[in-house]
């Protein structure tokens, strides 16, 4: 037998590292929520593995939420601290049995590294050979060793181990180190974990105890199909002949239309080639007629080119006479003087109108610029806007209208030169002032950027300390890596009274920023800050020591600062009585004097006999409290305010100026080409003059000899386009008839290639078709070139022939098509429908007629018999065998519950026939089915329709029916009578009348028997594990449950509430005691001697469960007998049970004799477990135990080696 010995939990939900120690019968109590069920699903995750099976905390409710995740980060439930493990690290869940038959221990476990993104990366293991106390799951690097490092590590053991990251895999190996157990292990291992009343005693034995045994029916309906297929042969074979004979026909009317098609294609590729050798003549006679056409267009072409020359040449001596006449030439020059003095005149004109425009608008700009406002980025210099006035009026008086002998004076150019000047200095000015706003504007920009930051982190709840404090406290968070929080002084208290807040914020004033850490981490937590001070810029800030600042906890003086703050933290608390403990509060600034140290409301401080008011700024920015993040929220959205308005102001601004900047732009040559112009009329008046003089002169010009000329000019040069014209129409027309007849002779080298080509492909068709069809094609070649009729009409009505008898041919071959796939579907036929021949169909044909149909017959027989012999010899002795063999499992069930009542009850499990299957059950029972004939030879009877009807369902029934009548079970009614006094009644009618301790019985009972009924060998585990187990029992049906659980010779680990442990804990050899302290769990073990000494247990808590029974000797009179036992007098058959029990393992030994010095088994690597001492008979229960940072890695539970080891 193999039996669980230890159990080491590291790292899962709040315990941090224990291992505890099972015997034979182990109680597991402590408070609710102190973690029993946590134990057990641990046991579950180790031992069932896959998730979809296991139901965590199964006692609780149907939708308890525990999850594999939440156990191993240890989730809390608060909202600051969600879970003790955050991160990466590594969780074990590791036990060690103990097999008696090779006398050897071996460990089986599971790893599981998880990650930051709550990913898990698992592996499961069993080594051979190896006790939990050797294992060393520590790393050198001072953490947990993750999966690579164990897995490395297990390499270098000696023995035999596996690893498994399959779950099914591992749960294969598993069933078989547990010795060959059944794969149901796993179903009643979770289903036992928490009471379910039995709702239905048939589905109870389904699940728990007779496991579905399968019966071979292939052979049997594998017989009979023979017989039937033979029979469906036979009679399919005339319907096969009957098929290939109407797809015989169908392909030789198929045949006929596909040779006919043939022969016309034959004649229609003759006529194509005797279309294309006309095509070719037909191009040949249009060749010889453009030829001559262009020879004779050669000819005109030349002569009209002749005359264009002659016409070319009168026309350019016209030209010659007419140019060179005297009067021609002078009306030349004088028009062309009269073009250069318009264009001039215009241009002057054009300038004297910009010079006016640019005169008003300037006008414009001088008024307006002497409205302009001066502030403190413009200011006017004295005497300056009235100069602009002069400036405006010597404008005004320049270039008048209606006057061209204006001319302006050598004063006045000066002056409209010096305006220029004087704008361009304003220009300067004014770029200057556009600069400076410019400046101011992105400086409160930068402000009001940085305002909206400060308001985001304030409404994100980030106060805006300095960056050198919060530099300092993440270095601290890091390098204590959780050991201790980090706090900021002025996060941690608030005020009682707000009038008092300007003081204690001016009085505090870079003190608020001060860092605290945790009293036992203040030294390691200063020698960081003087490591890295140089590196991380966190000069200056605070570090608080809390270690001896704890003394000034509780000296504040009535009256003082103090009392007006609000801390719930004892640190926060010392800091403040240290700093305002002794500055006292005075009502005026005459109060003052009264105290040492004191300060006022109104900021007014005295210390020293000195007086002194703080500074606003010391308070103006609140940070104490949770009130100061909505102040400051206040002050900085007041100042985000005003910083907008004078943006918005200062902008408004800087476009007016942006604006005169622009308008002030290159006066100085503006008004310098202003001077240059302001002689533009009288420049006007001198071009009128000279343009009336060259018009007066071309008046008097005498120009008829000149016209004569120009008019036989323009003759010659209108006959030489028309003769130009000519040559370009006849020059044209050659062209194109050229090209003609080029593209002709290009046809006729493509025609003579399409001859060939014809030519080819009608010679081609011989290779393509049969030869036998060539007479039969000339022949009809011969009657078509002898009609008399154009070639192309020959070829439509030839191949509007061809396409009609196409279409039937497809359509015949379309219904072959059809013939043959529905032949192919039927009888699965693997030849292609659209061959085209005949030949995959004409030979089976013949084959049909060769069939040996009295063979066929010999054949039908013969299966027929075969199925009836597998009938009987397989599945009727089967079914009797499976029925037989359950009656016997029963009788063996029945026989551990015989003489052992529960109170007054005995349980007994009944199995009869099926009420509803009876007629069938009564005929596979009976002996002489086996002994008579065939079946379809027996006499016609009840016996022989029913084994028809059996037949009949298993040959041709659907799915549901096969597992209807090929489970054994459905042939049998199940119940659980139990026998009260001289009662006697039937569980399955009284079941939902019962009581709670009534109904828990028999599931109790019915799944101890299940158990007893999977480890049906002596060389498998025994493991039983309850959950909240026998919570609605009575006393005596407790000690009952127990002691048929020792009978049984089962190894028991039950979570008990408290309330019952006094009842349970005389009746099993270990009881474990699981406690929580905050977030932490761990286990001590009660020793037998406490148990039996009176008759108060303590409890997970520490105290007593309450008083024990009144009648004494249940927990006082037993005496320490071997395993199993409870020992006493009055106890006998439990005294018996034990010895018998004690054949198969060691007695047990007495606790306290096993516990161990402090320590544990991890103790010579200081890995401290327990309180240990010299009057210490077992470990401490409560308090914190030291281990690796500050938890507890090694158990305080005394070991018991010899527990299951070998007499």
């Amino acid at each position: 037998m193999k039996w669980m010995r230890r159990l080491r939990l590291i790292n899962w939900h709040y315990f941090y590292d224990e291992t505890l120690e099972f015997g034979r019968q182990t109680l597991i109590a402590g408070r609710n929520s102190a973690g029993k069920s946590t134990i057990i699903d641990a046991l579950q995750v180790l031992l069932v593995a896959n998730q979809r099976q296991i139901r965590f905390n199964s006692a609780a409710h149907d939708e308890a939420r525990r999850s594999l995740i939440s156990y191993l980060r240890g989730k809390t439930g608060g909202e600051e601290r969600k879970y003790l493990r955050e991160g990466d690290f590594t969780s074990y869940i590791v036990a060690e049995f103990y097999d008696q038959q090779k006398r050897e221990n071996f460990v089986v476990g599971v790893v599981m590294d998880v990650y930051g993104d709550d990913t898990i990366d698992d592996e499961y293991f069993i080594l051979s050979g190896v006790e939990l106390a050797h294992l060393d799951f520590w790393s050198p690097a001072e953490r947990w060793k993750n999966r690579e490092e164990f897995h490395r590590y297990c390499q270098n053991l000696p023995g035999r181990h596996i690893f498994e990251r399959s779950k099914t895999g591992y749960q294969k190996a598993l069933l078989n180190r547990l010795g060959q157990v059944s794969e149901r292990f796993f179903p009643v291992f979770v289903k036992a974990l928490s009471f379910k009343p039995i709702q239905n005693v048939r589905d109870f034995v389904y699940q728990y105890i007779l496991d579905e045994k399968e019966l071979q029916l292939d052979l049997l309906r594998q017989n009979f199909e023979i017989h039937e297929r033979y029979q469906a042969e036979l009679e399919a074979l005339e319907e096969r002949r009957e098929q290939l004979e109407a797809i015989c026909r169908q392909f030789d009317t198929f045949a006929r239309l596909r040779d006919t098609v043939a022969i016309q294609e034959y004649v229609i590729r003759g006529l194509k080639h005797t279309r294309e050798v006309e095509l070719r003549e037909h191009l040949e006679e249009e060749i010889c007629f453009l030829t001559a056409e262009v020879e004779r267009l050669g000819r005109e072409l030349d002569l009209a080119r002749a005359k264009q020359l002659e016409a070319g040449q009168k026309a350019r001596e016209a030209y010659q006479k007419w140019q060179s006449h005297q009067a021609r030439q002078r009306e030349q020059e004088l028009k062309e003087g009269l073009a250069r003095v318009d264009k001039d005149l215009r241009e002057q004109e054009r300038l004297l109108a910009i010079l006016r425009q640019t005169l008003e608008r300037e006008k414009a700009l001088l008024a307006g610029l002497q409205e302009m406002e001066a502030d403190e980025y413009w200011q006017w210099q004295p005497g300056e806007r009235e100069r602009l006035g002069r400036a405006l009026e010597l404008l005004s008086g320049l270039v008048p209208a209606g006057d061209a002998d204006w001319l302006p004076g050598e004063d006045t150019v000066a002056a409209v030169r010096d305006t220029g000047l004087f704008l361009a200095g304003l220009h300067s000015r004014c770029a200057r002032a556009v600069g400076r706003l410019e400046d101011r504007l992105a400086l409160l920009q930068q402000e009001k950027t940085e305002l909206e930051g400060q308001i985001r982190d304030l409404e994100n709840k980030k106060r805006p300390y300095p960056p050198h404090v919060l530099n300092l406290k993440r270095l601290l968070e890091e390098r204590l890596n959780r050991r201790s929080p980090v706090w900021i002084f002025c996060e941690e208290m608030d005020l009682k009274d707000e009038t008092w807040r300007d003081a204690v914020e001016g009085y505090l004033y870079t003190q608020r920023f001060d860092l605290l850490v945790e009293p036992r981490v203040f030294a390691e937590a200063l020698a960081i800050y003087e490591r890295e001070k140089g590196k991380h810029q966190i000069e200056g800030v605070g570090l608080v020591d809390t270690e001896k600042e704890q003394k000034y906890l509780g000296t504040a003086q009535e009256g003082s600062l103090a009392e007006e703050m609000v801390t719930g933290n004892p640190v926060i608390q010392a800091h403040i009585d240290h700093l305002l403990g002794r500055v006292m509060k005075a009502r005026d600034e005459q109060d003052l004097r009264r105290y040492r140290t004191a300060i006022t409301r109104t900021c007014m401080s005295y210390h020293n006999l000195v007086a002194r008011q703080l500074e606003k700024h010391r308070y103006a920015v609140p940070y104490i409290g949770a009130r100061a993040i909505a102040r400051q929220l206040e002050i900085k959205r007041r100042e985000l305010a005003e910083t907008k308005e004078q943006i918005d102001m200062l902008q408004g601004r800087r476009e007016k100026l942006t604006a005169w900047l622009e308008r002030l732009a290159d006066k100085k040559s503006l008004y310098a080409g202003i001077s240059e112009q302001l002689d533009l009329p009288a420049r006007i008046r001198r071009l009128e003059e000279e343009r009336a003089a060259l018009a007066a002169e071309l008046e008097r010009l005498d120009l008829g000899e000149v016209e004569r000329l120009k008019e036989e000019y323009y003759y010659w040069e209108r006959r030489g386009k028309e003769l130009l014209d000519e040559v370009t129409e006849i020059s044209g027309l050659k062209k194109s008839r050229e090209n003609e007849l080029n593209q002709k002779q290009t046809e006729l080298h493509l025609q003579e290639t399409r001859v060939q080509e014809a030519q080819a492909f009608w010679q081609s068709w011989r290779e393509q078709y049969p030869v036998e069809l060539l007479p039969r094609a000339e022949e009809r070649w011969r009657e078509a070139a002898g009609q008399e009729l154009p070639v192309a009409s020959k070829l439509i009505n030839w191949e509007n022939s061809q396409k009609g008898n196409t279409t039937r041919r497809e359509q015949e071959f379309q219904r072959l098509r059809d013939l043959r796939h529905e032949y192919n579907l039927r009888y699965t036929y693997n030849a292609d429908p659209g061959a085209p021949d005949n030949e995959a169909y004409r030979p089976l044909l013949a084959e049909i007629a060769t069939v040996d149909i009295p063979r066929y017959r010999e054949k039908l027989a013969e299966a027929l018999k075969q199925s009836e012999e597998e009938f009987k010899s397989h599945f009727i002795f089967k079914l009797r065998e499976a029925i037989e063999a359950a009656r016997r499992d029963f009788n063996e069930l029945n026989y551990a519950l015989k003489n052992f009542p529960f109170h007054e009850d005995r349980y007994h499990f009944e199995i009869k026939p099926s009420e509803r299957y009876r007629r069938f059950y009564d005929v596979i029972m009976d002996p002489g089915v086996m002994e008579q004939g065939s079946l379809f030879e027996l006499p016609e009877d009840d016996r022989t329709a029913v084994l028809h009807e059996l037949f009949e369902k298993l040959i041709r029934g659907e799915a549901g029916e096969l597992e209807e009548f090929t489970d054994y079970r459905n042939y049998l009614d199940f119940d659980i009578v139990v026998t009260s006094g001289e009662h006697r009644y039937s569980f399955s009618q009284v079941l939902r009348e019962k009581s709670g301790g009534e109904t828990q019985t028999p599931f109790y009972v019915a799944i101890l028997a299940s158990f007893n009924h999977l480890y049906d060998t002596g060389k498998t585990v025994r493991l039983v594990v309850f959950d909240e187990a026998f919570n609605k029992m009575d006393e005596e049906r407790i000690q009952t449950s127990l002691r048929l659980i020792k009978r049984m010779n089962l190894q028991l680990i039950a979570a008990v509430p408290d309330e019952k442990m006094q009842h349970m804990a005389p009746e099993v050899d270990t009881t474990l005691l699981v406690h929580r302290n905050g977030f932490h769990c761990f286990v001590d073990m009660i020793s037998r001697q406490e148990v039996l000494a009176g008759d108060e247990v303590p409890t997970g808590d520490g105290q007593p469960a309450g008083p024990g029974d009144t009648d004494g000797g249940r927990a006082g009179g037993h005496k320490e007998a071997g395993y199993g036992g409870t020992g006493g007098e009055d106890s006998g058959d439990a005294g018996d049970d034990a010895d018998d029990a004690g054949n198969d393992g060691p007695p047990l030994n007495d606790a306290a004799s096993l516990s161990r010095p402090a320590g544990g088994e991890d103790g010579h690597r200081g890995q401290a477990g327990g309180s240990g001492g010299e009057d210490s008979g077992r470990p401490r229960r409560g308090g914190v135990r030291n281990g690796r940072d500050g938890q507890r890695p090694a158990s305080a539970v005394p070991v018991q080696d010899s527990l299951f080891a070998d007499q």
